[in-house]
């Protein structure tokens, strides 16, 4: 296992920029309820009177309507994203426990919702194509690893194209699942959770754990993954870039404490499986402490003896965009008996965008700025154009993408650059 890396937070100076910036730290800044760290000027001079006006004691508190927060998880609680680092290590590490009927009969399809093939961003690699090679690859390493019979160290499966085609074409697929018109992330996202059948909750949280470990230790860059040239398969030589490594955030966690210190309660609303979310979280684990009763994300079916099974969990709503409103509307506002908005949300992407605009008395939303078009960048833009306001609907916060740390303007560094970019072109 990778040596953990330990990062101190740094003011990030003498970079190439293309706007005219101030990426910088004000000394006169008071330290209230929040601690300063890297937050923006701005950011944190909102954020504190959020908490000092809808916290407990403030002007706007309401103790028969108590507040309450909700987070998007991935890149928004933490850097980067750990549902997509708990598939790689159990790529990495063939940490499988479906049968091959399950992994062919109940994991891949020929066709999803009429498509038949994927986008043209994916070679528009045909779906029987690619299932017939994964379940070739699969075949083996069950039978040569993964099976009860099988003979072959970790060390010699890695060493076969069966293993290096496989471990390219499985986040291949599910890249292209996502992106693939008629087929989305709506289907992608469980699809990805339920390479994990077979496990139990508990072995899910412990590799959980191993990967989250792992990867706050490995380094952030970006990685490329493709299959053997030579190796006789239907789709031919397939490719799969990534981002390695996890980070935490200080300002998140801190931002969590002193809300639920003052009363405001905290939801973590995501699209990844919840018994991953968890882990990373939890109370006493990673310094967020979230109990995992407000973690609400996707679920899977399970067996009578406790086995994931690769389908999702009967009549629970699929927590990606729209699919956030309607499962905050349920379980916090039904079920929970808060029949009223969300005071503050948190998130990055357009897999946020109706559980950061649909809530009409919500008062505030932090957007991380990953430099992004689409629906989250139209908030981006309505960020900035609000950042003279006293009490703005939507605060932009930046970071460095290749150090994993937050930096006190608006402006991102994307992974790999150095300049400084506050809305996407």
């Amino acid at each position: 296992m990778a040596k953990k890396i330990k990062f101190s937070p740094l003011l990030i100076i003498g970079l190439v920029t293309i706007l005219t910036v101030s990426c910088k730290k004000e000394d006169s800044i008071s330290v209230n309820s929040l601690n300063l760290l890297n937050w923006s000027e701005k950011n944190y001079s909102v954020l504190n009177q959020l908490i000092e006006d809808y916290g407990t004691g403030g002007k706007y508190y309401d103790e028969k309507k108590a507040p309450y927060a909700v987070f998007n998880w991935d890149q928004t609680c933490a850097h980067f994203d750990v549902e997509e680092a708990v598939m790689r290590y159990q790529l990495v590490n063939i940490l499988f426990k479906m049968t091959k009927d399950q992994f062919r009969n109940d994991l891949l399809k020929a066709t999803i919702n009429g498509v038949t093939k994927l986008s043209e961003a994916y070679k528009s690699v045909n779906l029987t194509d690619i299932n017939t090679d994964l379940i070739n690859d699969y075949n083996f390493l069950y039978d040569n690893f993964i099976g009860s019979g099988s003979t072959m160290t970790l060390n010699e499966i890695q060493a076969t194209s069966q293993y290096k085609d496989f471990i390219a074409k499985i986040p291949f697929l599910y890249n292209g699942y996502c992106e693939t018109t008629g087929i989305g992330a709506e289907y992608g996202y469980p699809w990805q959770h339920s390479l994990l059948a077979g496990h139990t909750i508990v072995e899910v949280n412990l590799l959980a754990k191993e990967a989250i470990d792992y990867e706050l230790g490995n380094k952030l860059s970006k990685q490329t993954w493709q299959s053997p040239a030579g190796f006789q398969t239907s789709t031919g030589i397939i490719s799969y870039s990534y981002i390695t490594g996890l980070r935490v955030f200080p300002e998140i966690q801190n931002l969590i404490s002193n809300f639920k210190s003052h009363g405001i309660e905290v939801f973590i609303v995501s699209a990844s499986y919840k018994p991953v979310v968890e882990v990373f979280s939890g109370i006493g684990n990673y310094g967020y402490n979230v109990p995992a009763d407000h973690v609400i994300a996707m679920e899977l079916a399970t067996s009578g003896d406790g086995k994931i099974l690769p389908q999702y969990k009967a009549g629970w709503i699929i927590t990606q965009r729209q699919g956030k409103v309607d499962a905050i509307n349920r379980v916090i506002k039904q079920e929970l008996g808060k029949n009223w908005d969300p005071l503050f949300s948190a998130g990055d992407s357009d897999g946020d965008y109706e559980m950061l605009t649909m809530f009409p008395d919500m008062k505030l939303t932090l957007i991380w700025n990953r430099v992004k078009g689409g629906d989250i960048g139209k908030l981006c833009k309505q960020a900035v154009d609000e950042s003279n306001f006293a009490m703005p609907r939507y605060i932009l916060q930046g970071r460095n993408e290749n150090t994993g740390l937050v930096i006190p303007c608006s402006e991102s560094i994307l992974l790999g650059s150095t300049v400084l970019q506050l809305l996407a072109q």
